[in-house]
């Protein structure tokens, strides 16, 4: 007896001091904050900690700085900012920002960068997950009056059956919307009607009607979700948006820190959303009125209209059109660019076309890491999201990574599959036009296309040129998978999947029957709490280390300003004419094309230094607003000056290298 309890002590010690010392527990707000710290305190020279406010419960809220600069607040180096866990549900999210500290101090990844870390936007959430009952809850500790009665936060979920869970309550009703599968009676599915379904059951979450105003679990506790709280596309009057945009303490001293940081190169998260993997979501509609359309004058005078008078937005591409090059449709999307009307709402298409590069070269690194990519899709970054936020409105490279997704279960393979998306992104126009109409009417049906894309239509579009068969591939990658009501999800199937084989079935709450005080007999199951985002915690470190690479691979790739050459010519009577060549010398344009549409970014500042010169033409001091990635840009100069004289060449961008030059003339 006297071993046993040995054994459970050691074990015991052994789970608190050392399992989180190499990463495998999560770790709360108060201990991340401690994690920071000890990092400062081990490595003064290279590691700083600031902090940049507290939340509404009081909690530090602080950024970690690495670097080779962090005694003086005049950067010269580029920065790169990195946000773990920004809705605060996702502690695996958190552990990779630590992760990554860890790494960058271990392996001196300071020489070109230096490294701001947040470890999670929203202490107050992450902690949720630390709680006796779990519930998976991004908001805040803010009281939020979402019933708008008397009471606040009154009446949230509550644990009916003991489990340490907050899952569901399905309750008989005639007028309820749900039924049984009948496949797996762990899933509730919505009745189809058009089938002859009936529905028998109501859903809800677990708990009962704390203030008895016949709603249940309506006004749980908190209010905010920091990553709703950021002004680009700011949802208000939402329950979880926040007041306005930066109410919360987090967001508004992150806002400040990051706009002040003008070093900073680029942006990573570390949460539920992956551009990555997945190109950001455009088809979002803006708020602009195109209706009232007022041209500015500067463009009024080439279009031949009245900048005094308002047109609508077919007015104005009825009069553009004309001017647009031969087979180039103009749309109310490039017309509400051109003219700047309202916010930016969709990724920029030459943004676009780095990120599907970046996505294929990074599913290539995932397949030589034998990492399996047959899983969900991550999520699409939401409205008001720091995400969002930081490509629109802060205009940097954001690179959004997931560090967990649960595996899509292994569908058997039927033999006669037809043609797949795969197949048809290598086939040519004219092996496809091949197959013959069926085929291709068999295809497209299988994939879901809609109506209107019938084989002679694709046909006539591939024979024209018009579209290719790596297009169409593409489109259809893109497009919804609509599911048959009467059919389980794919994520559903893949959680219960997840949970059968990965986690003994504990991923999932039987069925079982309570006695509710007010809704009578009723069953209490379901999924449980951060099933979806959060993995058993002896695979944080190599979900972690098998991805982390690829952050050092894409700020590789961040754009790098240099003087690669220089010219000069004597014209004769002290007059000297000068070429200078700035080059970006890696593959990401600077800045981003939404940085250059915004303007947030300062430009880069080509000078020439020197005593007793006089410029004849051209500027002393030149801003380089943009440069595309591998992209060279030449600048002529005509310089009076005594012969003999020395010039200095000086290149300066915060966030993209600094470059100087000697000239004798």
């Amino acid at each position: 007896m006297k071993k046993v309890k040995q054994k459970v002590l050691l074990l015991f010690v052994m789970a608190v001091f050392i399992y989180p010392a190499y990463g495998q527990s999560y770790r709360n707000a108060t201990e991340l904050n401690t994690a920071l710290n000890r990092l400062a305190k081990q490595n003064p020279a290279k590691v700083k900690v600031h902090k940049l406010g507290e939340t509404f419960s009081g909690l530090p809220f602080l950024v970690l700085e690495i670097g080779t600069e962090t005694k003086t607040s005049n950067k010269k180096k580029p920065a790169i900012f990195v946000l773990g866990n920004p809705d605060g549900t996702i502690p695996l999210g958190s552990e990779a920002a630590l992760k990554l500290a860890e790494d960058i101090l271990a392996n001196s990844k300071t020489e070109r960068f230096t490294w701001y870390i947040v470890p999670s936007l929203n202490p107050e959430a992450l902690n949720h997950y630390f709680e006796k009952v779990k519930f998976e809850s991004m908001r805040n500790l803010r009281p939020h009056n979402d019933d708008m009665d008397d009471a606040v936060d009154e009446d949230g979920p509550d644990d009916l059956n003991g489990d340490g869970y907050i899952t569901q309550m399905r309750v008989l009703d005639p007028t309820g919307t749900y039924i049984v599968d009948k496949k797996d009676p762990r899933i509730m599915r919505k009745a189809d009607y058009a089938k002859g379904e009936k529905g028998m059951y109501k859903l809800y979450t677990e708990g009962i009607d704390n203030d008895g105003d016949g709603k249940y679990n309506e006004d749980p506790q908190g209010g905010t979700n920091n990553n709703r709280n950021f002004p680009h596309l700011f949802q208000a009057y939402q329950a979880t948006s926040g007041i306005w945009p930066g109410s919360e303490n987090e967001v508004y001293a992150l806002m400040q820190f990051i706009t002040k940081h003008t070093e900073i190169a680029a942006i990573f998260t570390f949460g539920a959303v992956d551009w990555c993997i997945q190109t950001p979501k455009g088809g979002r509609k803006g708020n602009a009125d195109f209706s009232k359309i007022k041209i500015p004058k500067r463009f009024a005078k080439q279009f031949g209209a009245d900048p005094n008078r308002s047109y609508t937005m077919n007015e104005i591409i009825e009069m553009v059109q004309p001017m647009m090059p031969e087979g180039m449709e103009l749309t109310p999307s490039m017309v509400a660019g051109f003219l700047g009307l309202g916010a930016v709402v969709n990724p920029l298409k030459e943004d676009l076309a780095f990120y599907k590069e970046l996505n294929e070269q990074y599913k290539e690194y995932l397949k030589k890491q034998n990492i399996n990519l047959e899983r969900l899709a991550p999520q699409r970054a939401q409205d008001g999201s720091f995400e969002l936020w930081s490509y629109y409105q802060i205009g940097v490279p954001t690179f959004p990574m997931s560090f967990f997704t649960v595996a899509k279960p292994v569908k058997e393979k039927q033999k006669k599959q037809g043609l797949s998306l795969e197949q048809l992104d290598k086939m040519t126009n004219k092996e496809f036009i091949a197959l013959g109409e069926d085929s291709i009417n068999t295809f497209l049906k299988n994939q879901g296309a809609p109506k209107q894309f019938n084989a002679k239509r694709i046909i006539a579009m591939l024979e024209s040129g018009d579209f290719t068969t790596k297009k169409i591939a593409e489109m259809m990658k893109q497009m919804p998978k609509k599911a048959a009501k009467d059919k389980i999800d794919e994520k559903t199937l893949s959680l219960l999947a997840y949970s059968d084989k990965e986690l003994k079935g504990k991923g999932f709450v039987k069925w079982t029957k309570y006695q509710h005080p007010t809704l009578g007999e009723v069953e209490i199951g379901g999924f449980i709490p951060y099933l979806e985002n959060t993995p058993k915690a002896e695979l944080i470190d190599s979900l972690i280390m098998d991805r982390l690479p690829w952050i050092y691979t894409l700020t590789g790739k961040l754009a790098k300003l240099s003087i690669t050459k220089h010219e000069q010519k004597n014209l004769g009577e002290g007059i000297y004419q000068l070429k200078v060549w700035v080059s970006n010398t890696n593959y990401l344009p600077f800045p981003s094309n939404m940085g250059n549409r915004n303007k947030h970014i300062p430009p880069a500042v080509l000078s020439i230094k020197a005593k007793g010169i006089e410029m004849i033409s051209g500027k002393q001091r030149t801003p380089i607003d943009f440069i595309g990635g591998n992209k060279t840009l030449m600048f002529k100069y005509m310089i009076k000056a005594p012969k003999g004289s020395s010039l200095q060449l000086e290149l300066v961008s915060p966030n993209a290298g600094n470059d100087s030059k000697q000239i004798k003339l």
